[in-house]
């Protein structure tokens, strides 16, 4: 089939419906397209596809060698949606209820080829019902004697499931109203781990399957036990590239807090702990594998019930490994250990433990080292926002204030990124609340005012609101002239009028409550500046508001009353 005379002549035999013809046709051009890549544009040109269609169910005995074909072609992108066009679809899901396994698989692979990164394919399989049928065959195959199973007959059945779901919402949410999620998880199960294909197939389908409808297949794989299956199979594998496929279908599962709490109960962290030898010294088996690994288990430690599984008031396998992170060379390792604690230290109790542990202290010493790296601003961000959490609870702030850390994280604020800035800001924020001390410690100093104004007109939101919220909070934790006035001379009212135009009631209740503290606390200075603010106004607009509580209300008379 060298040229077009010999293209013509088997598209002849092919349109002729003799039986013989059509057979010693289908053979020829297969034979071509096996030695020749680039014939498929030719036989698409030539229409060999439309006819293709005309005979898949009026010649039953060629149906086999047809769908061949037209799996083969499809390998092609320039074949697929001509081949929708042509209406091969239908006959194809017709073929795949015939008796003859042979049919059925090369149906199979021509359907899945059509559908590949193909959403006219996929719609055209959606309205031929083939879904369902597709699903059903699947089903038979998950629930047959394992030692009989046939994998070159289910590597297309999966392979054709991945295809038409890829991508495609409408798919993924079709086959969860059939039962392929729990076959799926029932083939894993037996042959995960037998043939690597197979299992990268199924892992991949996982992740189209949960790519198109998130909540529903990651509630549907669940209940089908998917996660005890895939934390074994994560053991049985030894090929990396299939470790990393299976370690992104878990994180994407693992969105799903009923996921994090099966996972967790399943000791999915103490699995990846000892897979990829995490508990050694942050040293990892696979670089490739790594940090995917380091992300999924900070991951599993943000869900509430997941958290208090693994951590077990310090008892569970995952804080020593942590401390041990942070005393790393590796950055990801190092910030992936300073944001795991962040997410421990979510709880008063955790916070207890962890500070009698000695984290505090090897935080410290991460931020003091890494203060000067401009690489390290994933650290400095991941550590900034451990130390906010363990502030939180009203007996380690006494700890913390009394071991001046407020001394460590200050001059964050002065770093050039502004994440870094943003948490400096959020951890002082916290460790202020109810430290009179601390406060007055920070407010009193003249450049640490005139910094926190600087920020206050940062161009990034987060920024700029932080930094006045940290001055509403230093007037009100401190409550003395010496920090009003160090603001005051800072320029700090214009940021807390900002504040108090803020859309977050409590963003306006701060600066409404640090206006009164500027008015008792620095007298006639305070007055004047609000006044010259304009802060009258503002005060005279939220009283009169129908929809303001009735504690900012006072407040904000308060203000009224002391600038008349």
């Amino acid at each position: 089939m060298a040229g077009l005379s010999s293209l013509s002549s088997a598209l002849e035999s092919i349109e002729s419906g003799n039986e013989g013809k059509v057979q010693d046709a289908l053979v020829k051009i297969l034979s071509e397209c096996d030695s020749n890549n680039a014939v498929a544009a030719d036989l698409v040109s030539c229409g060999i596809l439309p006819a293709l269609a005309a005979l898949v169910n009026a010649v039953p005995s060629c149906q086999s060698k047809i769908a061949d074909l037209v799996a083969t072609l499809a390998r092609d992108e320039v074949a697929r949606s001509p081949a929708v066009e042509a209406g091969l679809v239908p006959p194809l899901v017709d073929v795949l209820r015939a008796d003859d396994r042979e049919k059925v698989r090369h149906a199979l692979r021509a359907l899945g080829n059509i559908c590949f990164d193909n959403d006219e394919g996929r719609e055209a399989l959606l309205r031929a019902d083939g879904v369902k049928l597709i699903a059903s065959i699947l089903e038979i195959e998950a629930h047959g004697e394992v030692s009989a199973v046939d994998l070159e007959f289910l590597k297309p059945i999966c392979g054709c499931v991945l295809n038409m779901t890829t991508g495609y919402d409408a798919v993924a949410e079709a086959c969860l109203e059939t039962n392929l999620p729990s076959s799926l998880v029932q083939i894993i199960r037996n042959h995960g781990s037998s043939d690597i294909g197979l299992c990268r197939i199924l892992i991949m389908t996982l992740d189209a399957l949960l790519e198109g409808a998130p909540e529903p297949a990651a509630n549907a794989l669940r209940e089908a036990g998917a996660v005890t299956v895939i934390v074994r199979l994560l053991g049985a594998v030894e090929d990396s590239s299939v470790k990393e496929l299976i370690i992104e279908s878990i994180t994407s599962a693992a969105q799903n807090d009923l996921w994090k709490l099966a996972l967790a109960a399943q000791g999915c962290v103490s699995h990846l702990l000892r897979q990829f030898q995490l508990d050694i010294d942050g040293q990892v088996v696979s670089e490739g594998v790594s940090d995917k690994v380091l992300d999924l288990i900070v991951m599993l430690l943000t869900g509430d019930e997941s958290l208090r599984v693994s951590f077990s008031s310090g008892n569970g396998p995952i804080l020593p490994v942590v401390i041990n992170w942070l005393k790393s060379e590796d950055a990801k390792v190092i910030s992936s250990g300073a944001l795991a604690i962040g997410n421990m230290a979510r709880s008063d109790a955790n916070c207890t433990v962890l500070l009698e542990k000695g984290v505090l202290d090897l935080l410290l010493m991460v931020l003091e080292k890494h203060s000067s790296m401009e690489e390290s601003v994933p650290i400095l961000h991941g550590v900034l926002s451990a130390v906010r959490n363990l502030s939180m609870p009203a007996a380690s702030k006494e700890i913390l204030a009394g071991r001046s850390v407020y001394n460590n994280v200050l001059p964050y604020i002065h770093h050039a990124t502004q994440p870094v800035q943003l948490k400096a800001m959020g951890a002082l924020r916290i460790m202020v609340d109810g430290q009179e001390s601390v406060a007055i410690a920070l407010g009193s100093q003249s450049c640490v005012a005139e910094r926190l104004v600087e920020l206050s007109t940062s161009p990034d939101v987060g920024v700029m609101s932080e930094s006045q919220r940290l001055i509403a909070a230093l007037l009100k934790n401190s409550k003395t002239d010496s920090v009003g006035n160090a603001l005051l001379a800072a320029g700090a009212v214009t940021p807390l009028t900002a504040l108090a135009e803020s859309k977050h009631v409590i963003m306006v209740h701060e600066a409404v409550v640090a206006f009164n503290i500027l008015v008792i606390a620095c007298k006639d200075t305070g007055v004047k500046a609000l006044l010259d603010a304009g802060v009258m106004k503002l005060a005279t607009d939220i009283v009169e508001d129908p929809d303001v509580g009735n504690e900012m209300r006072s407040n904000a008379q308060s203000i009224v009353d002391a600038l008349k």
